[in-house]
C-alpha cells in the first residue's frame, strides 16, 4: 500500500512538474521563431505598450554641435539639448544613432538600421545597413558598417565599398583556430553549422523541438486528468 501511494505521488510530481516546464517551453519555443525572423516579420518596427523588465532607458549613443545646438543620438533617435531637457529633432530617424557628423548643411548619422543624410527636416537613407561610425576627412566621407567595411563617398550623398588589403604579416599573425567559448556559442546558436545566413535553420528547429515537448506535455496532462476522473467516476 506505502508503495502504491508512493509511486502515484511520484506520478503526480511527474505530471505537474511536465506542465510547469511545458508551458515556458511553448513560449520560449514559439519566439525562438520571432527571434530568428524579425527582419522578415518587422517585429522591431512594432511597439506595443508594455514596459516590463527588458524595457531599455534612455541612453546616449553620440554628440554632435550642430551649429548653435547640442545635438545627441540614443537607440530611439536623435534629440537636441535645450536647458537641458532633450528634445526630438524634427524629422531625425528613428534609428539608433551610433555617431554623426556635420556635412555641409547636413549631418551624416551612422544608425543600426542605415547611414542616414538629414537636411533640414528630413532624412534620407543613403545606405541601407548596419554602421557603426562616420567621419569627415579633406577628401570626402567614410563610414564603418557591418558586413560591408569601409565605405567612401565624395559629397556625402552617393556611397560606394572601398576594399582595404591588410599586411600578410598582420593576417599570419591572427590566432589561429577558434577560442572554445567561441566554439560553445556558435554551436549554441547553430552558426557552426550552417553560417550566419542560415543559422535560422537551426534555431527553428529548436524552436520547433520546444514547441513539440511543450504541446505534447500539456496533451499527457490532460489526459491523465480524464483518466483519473474516469476511475475515480
Amino acid at each position: 500500500m506505502q508503495e502504491t501511494t508512493m509511486k502515484h505521488s511520484m506520478r503526480n510530481w511527474h505530471t505537474w512538474g511536465s506542465l510547469v516546464l511545458g508551458v515556458p517551453l511553448l513560449l520560449v519555443g514559439l519566439t525562438t521563431f520571432f527571434i530568428a525572423h524579425d527582419k522578415a516579420l518587422g517585429t522591431k518596427d512594432i511597439m506595443l505598450p508594455i514596459q516590463g523588465a527588458g524595457y531599455e532607458e534612455m541612453e546616449i549613443r553620440s554628440s554632435l554641435q550642430q551649429g548653435a545646438e547640442q545635438w545627441i543620438g540614443t537607440k530611439q533617435g536623435v534629440f537636441r539639448v535645450e536647458n537641458g531637457k532633450a528634445l526630438l529633432v524634427e524629422g531625425a530617424p528613428t534609428d539608433e544613432i551610433r555617431d554623426m557628423v556635420s556635412a555641409g548643411d547636413a549631418v551624416l548619422m551612422a544608425g543600426k538600421k542605415a547611414l542616414w543624410r538629414m537636411e533640414g527636416a528630413a532624412a534620407t537613407k543613403v545606405f541601407k545597413g548596419d554602421c557603426w561610425q562616420v567621419a569627415a576627412h579633406a577628401t570626402g566621407y567614410s563610414a564603418a558598417c557591418k558586413d560591408v567595411g569601409l565605405l567612401a563617398s565624395a559629397d556625402g550623398k552617393a556611397w560606394s565599398a572601398r576594399a582595404v588589403e591588410f599586411p600578410e604579416e598582420v593576417l599570419t599573425a591572427l590566432p589561429k583556430g577558434m577560442a572554445l567559448s567561441k566554439v560553445i556559442m556558435d554551436m549554441h546558436t547553430g552558426k557552426l553549422f550552417f553560417g550566419k545566413e542560415y543559422e535560422w535553420i537551426w534555431i527553428d528547429l529548436l524552436g520547433l523541438a520546444c514547441v513539440a515537448l511543450g504541446i505534447t506535455g500539456l496533451v499527457m496532462w490532460m489526459r491523465s486528468r480524464r483518466q483519473r476522473a474516469g476511475v475515480a467516476g
